[in-house]
């Protein structure tokens, strides 16, 4: 007697999306296929990507414009090689900094995979107090309308991707302030509600039982430390962390700081891009 063929799985996106993966990965009955992230592929990847989706049931993937890095890898294009009868469940990339005001990523265009010493996250005012020479702005602090700006506009920017992309709906688990470790690595009780929601838009019965995080903290291994000031300018309890904590290891956050303004003297165009790509929310929160 054969033995049924799996129905195949790939998962393609973020570290989001590796977490999605790990956990279809642990469960019984699907084959999940791996591939490299879109960012790491190269001409020669395209051929078994399009063999490799030619057999894939059910393709689990975030927004990509078409023509990625000049490749075909927008999530249309991935879509358009996959068999008909196949499923496509479009997840949006999350995004929040309500607990993080001034935290962002920055990709210089020269070289975007320069990437900070110690945490690879950048802070609005070590960017301003880098281009002024004013370390006063490094003590700023969100007066309560700042930070229920902040925590806003992720949840209407997503909203906005949800909608233009036409993904899974996930912005209204961020109106409840959720204790994210960054703006990019949503806590356990987020990746658990939104892969509940990509399971419930895949095929009747293609996964049972569905795996679970459970206690784990899947993304937790960076975790930025969240002011007081933020909290208390959200209404929330005092819980931290106060300092940056990278896989395991505490680390002050002025350690932190200094290490960034350092780099930046350094590497030119990190902060003048952070300054372009970030003015809108700087004068938000107050800092030119």
């Amino acid at each position: 007697m054969s033995t049924p063929v799996q129905p195949s799985v790939m998962v393609i996106g973020n570290c989001q999306a590796d977490v999605y993966r790990d956990l279809l990965r642990s469960a019984d009955g699907v084959a999940v296929t791996d591939v490299r992230p879109v960012y790491e592929m190269a001409p020669g990847d395209i051929p078994g990507l399009h063999a490799d989706l030619a057999r894939t049931d059910v393709l689990i993937v975030q927004p990509v414009r078409d023509d990625y890095r000049d490749l075909p890898l927008g999530h249309r294009q991935l879509a358009a090689q996959l068999p008909a009868s196949a499923t496509v469940v479009l997840v949006p990339v999350l995004r929040y900094a309500g607990l993080h005001p001034y935290q962002v990523l920055i990709r210089p265009p020269r070289d975007r995979s320069l990437v900070p010493p110690i945490a690879p996250y950048h802070d609005l005012r070590a960017i301003v107090a880098a281009a002024t020479g004013d370390r006063d702005v490094l003590e700023a602090a969100p007066d309560s309308d700042q930070a229920h700006a902040s925590a806003r506009e992720s949840v209407d920017a997503l909203r906005a991707r949800e909608n233009a992309h036409g993904t899974l709906t996930a912005s209204d688990l961020l109106e409840g302030i959720p204790r994210w470790h960054t703006i990019n690595h949503p806590d356990r009780h987020t990746l658990a509600e939104v892969f509940d929601r990509v399971l419930a838009a895949l095929p009747p019965g293609l996964i049972d039982p569905p795996p679970r995080i459970g206690d784990r903290e899947p993304l937790g291994a960076t975790r930025a430390p969240v002011d007081r000031a933020v909290e208390r300018a959200l209404g929330l309890p005092e819980t931290g962390p106060r300092d940056w904590r990278v896989d395991g290891v505490a680390v002050p956050a002025g350690e932190v700081v200094n290490a960034h303004l350092a780099w930046y003297a350094s590497t030119p165009g990190v902060v003048e891009e952070g300054l372009r790509r970030h003015a809108d929310r700087i004068e938000m929160l107050g800092l030119r």
